[in-house]
């Protein structure tokens, strides 16, 4: 990251300079209700703590992967079922990526020309590997070159990178959370310097003046999108792809606003289409955080989800267990995000989404549903719940 002016930075200015940061406020879909505005404030804090992991962790002298998205930092919709890595890099650098490839569906690595919060315009992605298309050893094992040119002498595997590269982001998808096992991936730059020296006061200035103002362009970028949704009638969804900040190539999203009231519930219906990939479907709150993943079912994928005899996929979108497989789970709200992906998919379905009364679901849903009962539920839940933690998160 280049610095500009030497601005000396005191606590008190670090202070004044975030003293704005509730017109964040201003992007929130419904800032009159009180239980979401304190949510609002809860989402100001992670969103400094996230942005200090970002702004501080970019060094393309010494990259090396953290995660952006996860459990803890969940805005953006993260999807469950991947773990998002991130490295700062330089379109001239020449950098290696190594390590084992692991057992989880796919691992994707894209290189982004902007990084969301950190740039005032995330841009695109300028390039993409499917691990699965490089050189495996016995066990996994990897080795990639990246840069502008393949060096000399050097007959492995290489990647030309885009001098827009700014970023290397690494999606792993896990169906099977409870089995499948992570990569393990390190970065390293060939080209750069050998040793490490603090940065200089302008430096950490610098990125200090960047950090106060994250929140604001996260904001605009992230909550203010579940305000566009409401162009749309509720309980519907629309297609979407994200390409612009770097969304999956081969990947179509469906996003809309969910609402029912108290003993309502919505039914959610799909064919699924016939070659596909990878797809899932994840519920967010309104300031577009996914809900609670690792302690509710609030996401399905192709592993976890039952399909009907009739090769549909059925979801009843609740705040109280229905008692069927495909329950998403709120979490207690009524209002918020239906967010889904087909990758690399022959078609890409777009759901329907049918407001009921809980007590009618019986005459929507096939008669051969399975019930789940309390002892049931419960064991699925423990099993999401520790499959969760064995993910790779940090």
């Amino acid at each position: 990251m280049s610095f500009g002016p030497a601005v000396p930075m005191e606590w008190e200015r670090f202070i004044d300079l975030i003293r704005d940061i509730d017109k964040t406020l201003e992007h929130v879909i419904d800032p009159d209700d009180a239980w979401l505005k304190q949510e609002a404030i809860q989402q100001m804090a992670m969103s400094l703590a996230q942005g200090y992991a970002a702004i501080f962790h970019s060094d393309p002298q010494h990259p090396m992967f953290y995660t952006f998205l996860n459990p803890i930092f969940k805005s953006a919709a993260p999807n469950p079922d991947y773990m998002y890595r991130s490295s700062f890099i330089e379109g001239t650098g020449t950098y290696r990526l190594s390590g084992k490839r692991g057992t989880t569906l796919f691992v994707h690595i894209g290189v982004g020309s902007g990084f969301i919060g950190v740039d005032d315009t995330p841009g695109p992605g300028v390039g993409d590997i499917d691990l699965d298309t490089v050189s495996l050893g016995p066990n996994g094992e990897f080795s990639i070159i990246i840069a502008p040119e393949r060096p000399a002498g050097y007959d492995g595997d290489f990647y030309k990178l885009d001098p827009r590269g700014r970023t290397i982001g690494i999606r792993e998808a896990s169906y099977d959370w409870l089995t499948e096992i992570d990569s393990t991936i390190a970065i390293e730059r060939l080209d750069g310097p050998a040793t490490y020296r603090r940065w200089p006061a302008e430096e950490i200035a610098y990125r200090m003046e960047r950090l106060a103002g994250f929140p604001e362009r996260y904001a605009k970028l992230f909550v203010h999108f579940v305000k566009t949704l409401k162009q749309n009638p509720v309980n519907t969804v629309v297609f979407n792809d994200w390409m612009s900040i770097g969304g999956l190539a081969s990947q179509t999203y469906y996003e809309g606003l969910f609402e029912f009231e108290d003993g309502e519930c919505l039914l959610l219906e799909t064919d699924v289409p016939e070659t596909v990939r990878y797809w899932q479907v994840l519920l967010a709150d309104q300031l577009f955080n996914t809900i609670e993943w690792e302690k509710c079912q609030s996401s399905l994928n192709g592993h976890q989800a039952t399909l009907d005899s009739d090769g549909k996929f059925r979801a009843v979108i609740c705040n109280v267990d229905p008692g069927v497989p495909n329950w998403l789970d709120t979490a207690g709200r009524f209002k918020g995000v239906i967010q889904g992906r087909w990758f690399e998919a022959s078609s890409a379905h777009k759901p329907t989404v049918t407001r009921l009364k809980l007590k009618d679901l019986a005459g929507h849903i096939p008669a051969d549903t399975l019930i789940i009962d309390e002892a049931e539920r419960k064991r699925r839940l423990l099993d999401r719940f520790r499959g969760a933690q064995f993910r790779k998160k940090w």
